[in-house]
């Protein structure tokens, strides 16, 4: 249980029972409570991409969604995180999407380039992990199957040079990798061994804009676009994460996703799509930390919230105290006014009797 004890600790800690005076019972005990609501910490938990989500959502719709008042606000906002892996915050309908578990777009399947038979990542084989990791969005577009279709091309390269009798040599097999280290295995693309090289995933860096690698993650990532955009019909996709720091991918991301509507949905021009539809964080490497903050004041907006309705339960216990004590005063106003009409009557016609008769 891991969020128990945070929940505990960040509880108050009032076992103040009474604060003096003639409050009733149940007075006493909706104060206390009321206290106790007050000095609590509110928790709010979601994912590290939902988070931003919430963030870029809000801040989109309260500050950066135009200067023209008839620009309308958002209602959707899809946040894709891309580095090491592939994670999807969502909000739909202004709210962050959990349901059953939480939103796992980086494992729903794609379509490949032509040609392209790399297959996945080593990550998806033996584990849970969707489609064994073939040809899904993560699969084929994070750093680690990035670096590891690049093994795969060196072993190509040097397969070739060994043909050809001008073998280097320099590549050396080893173990399968393990997911959560920095190194990533690349498979022999003949499939006649188990022969793997190990790489480290920041050899990345080194590799040139225009490497057709960067084809290959725009492409997933461009397939995870179009997905959103077919099924949620999402509003604004906001790309954040390691890899997209690689100058001229978002640029490729648009170009496919355009390809890949094929027309179907009315999409801004691919030139203005990183202004309207696809952009760029403009959190950066802060966006998780923003994304807390958004959950903070979100957490505070429903504590003010909460304030507001005990403020009109008491409101609404007043009225009904006064409304009570009115018929009250009704009531005695009634029997005194009777009681005297009875006295006066009685003393009137004692008087009729005494003098006319």
């Amino acid at each position: 249980d891991l969020l128990g004890p945070l929940v505990e600790a960040c509880r108050g800690d009032d076992d103040s029972s009474d604060d003096g005076g003639d409050d009733s019972s149940r007075e006493k005990e909706r104060k206390k409570g009321k206290r106790k609501k007050k000095q609590r910490l509110r928790i709010k938990v979601d994912t590290d991409v939902n988070a931003p989500a919430l963030a870029e959502f809000v801040d989109y719709n309260n500050n950066l969604h135009g200067n023209n008042n008839t620009t309308p606000k958002i209602s959707s906002l899809a946040y894709i995180t891309a580095g090491t892996g592939i994670g999807v915050g969502l909000v739909v309908n202004s709210q962050p999407v959990h349901g059953r578990l939480h939103p796992e777009g980086g494992h729903v399947p794609v379509q490949p380039l032509e040609g392209d038979e790399f297959g996945g990542y080593s990550w998806g084989r033996g584990v849970g992990i969707p489609f064994e990791g073939r040809n899904t969005v993560e699969g084929l577009g994070c750093t680690v199957a990035l670096t590891e279709r690049y093994g795969q091309m060196l072993l190509m390269e040097e397969d070739e040079r060994d043909r050809a009798g001008g073998g280097t040599g320099i590549i050396t097999t080893s173990s399968s990798g393990s997911r959560g280290n920095n190194k990533a295995d690349a498979t022999d693309s003949t499939g006649a061994t188990d022969a793997t090289i190990a790489i480290d995933r920041s050899i990345l860096a080194t590799l040139p804009n225009d490497h057709h690698i960067w084809d290959h993650a725009a492409n997933a990532l461009a397939n995870l676009c179009t997905t959103l955009l077919l099924t949620l019909s999402i509003e604004r996709i906001v790309m954040g994460g390691g890899l997209m720091n690689r100058v001229g991918l978002l640029e490729r991301i648009h170009l496919r996703t355009a390809q890949l509507v094929n027309g179907y949905l009315d999409l801004p021009d691919v030139q203005d799509m990183g202004n309207r539809l696809i952009v760029r964080s403009r959190y950066g490497g802060d966006a998780g930390l923003m994304g807390t903050i958004a959950l903070a004041k979100m957490a505070l907006l429903e504590e003010e919230d909460e304030d507001d309705g005990l403020e009109e339960e008491d409101d609404v216990r007043v009225k009904e105290e006064r409304r009570r004590q009115q018929q009250a005063m009704k009531r005695a106003a009634f029997n005194t006014g009777l009681w005297n009409g009875v006295l006066v009557g009685a003393i009137g016609a004692g008087l009729v009797c005494k003098y006319c008769l």
